[in-house]
């Protein structure tokens, strides 16, 4: 498996610095943010994805895949192909999606139009060679765990749609690591790293309780019951690390990182 780095927490650098710091903290890879602000962005996609890609490599970085903007849906817009094909030419075979929010009283029918899109996305990804993934992501989202993700991806041809799977997101309203890891083991193609803590605070004479980022040996998610169960399914993919660590100056960000890098790398073995 690749270890990565999502470069989310990069924005503002360019090529170089990005990839100085990514190979410094020990990392196999990027998980490239395609986003405004970034580096690479996706109006200047196709002109600075490939070049990234060659100056990373012969930093001694791969690049297994990218994540697009956040309203990264429409399969019929231009910006969606020139992505896909982009990603393609660099040899980047993983993308990740944006999200599709919820609409009250809507959910099937939304979930008819969402497969529709994804459909659309299916039909970039064959064409080109690649692949779009639903990320698991809590909150008011379509496929916020791995059986929402199953309502949408269910029947599309797991060649060219996948499942981004993140434990750290099921331990907030997910499932059960393996009944998550089982049900979309067929669409499996990539697992996010990040974790929480939930912390409570009071307000108006009542407790509410809010999640927070923690640190990987220090959260929610049982990570050593979470590799197990990835490796009974032989899932072989990248794990990209989050690092979504806020309020932190950058050595401590380093240092939070390189803590979770060595902290799975232990459990790993060698």
């Amino acid at each position: 498996m690749d270890l990565i780095f999502f470069t989310k927490q990069l924005k503002g650098m360019d090529v170089e610095a990005t990839g100085r710091e990514v190979k410094a903290m020990g990392f196999d890879g990027l998980d490239v943010a395609v986003r405004p602000g970034y580096c690479v962005e996706p109006d200047n996609v196709a002109l600075a994805l490939p070049k990234a890609v060659s100056d990373w490599a012969g930093m001694g970085l791969s690049v297994p895949m990218i994540t697009t903007p956040g309203d990264f849906t429409d399969p019929a817009e231009p910006v969606a192909e020139k992505v896909v094909a982009t990603c393609a030419e660099a040899g980047i075979h993983e993308i990740k999606l944006g999200y599709w929010h919820y609409k009250e009283a809507g959910y099937w029918a939304q979930v008819d139009v969402i497969r529709a899109a994804l459909d659309g996305f299916a039909r970039l990804a064959e064409k080109h060679g690649v692949r779009c993934a639903v990320h698991t992501h809590s909150g008011n989202n379509y496929g916020l765990n791995a059986a929402a993700a199953m309502h949408l991806v269910k029947g599309l041809d797991p060649q060219f749609v996948g499942v981004y799977l993140d434990p750290g997101h099921l331990s907030v309203n997910g499932e059960p690591i393996r009944i998550a890891v089982d049900m979309v083991k067929d669409y499996l193609c990539l697992v996010a790293m990040k974790d929480f803590v939930y912390v409570s605070k009071e307000e108006e004479g009542r407790v509410k309780w809010t999640r927070t980022l923690a640190p990987l040996r220090k959260g929610l998610v049982d990570w050593p019951e979470t590799l197990a169960a990835l490796a009974e399914v032989g899932y072989d993919g990248p794990l990209s690390f989050h690092s979504e660590y806020h309020n932190v100056s950058a050595d401590e960000l380093r240092a939070l990182t390189r803590d979770d890098l060595g902290y799975i790398q232990g459990l790993l073995g060698p």
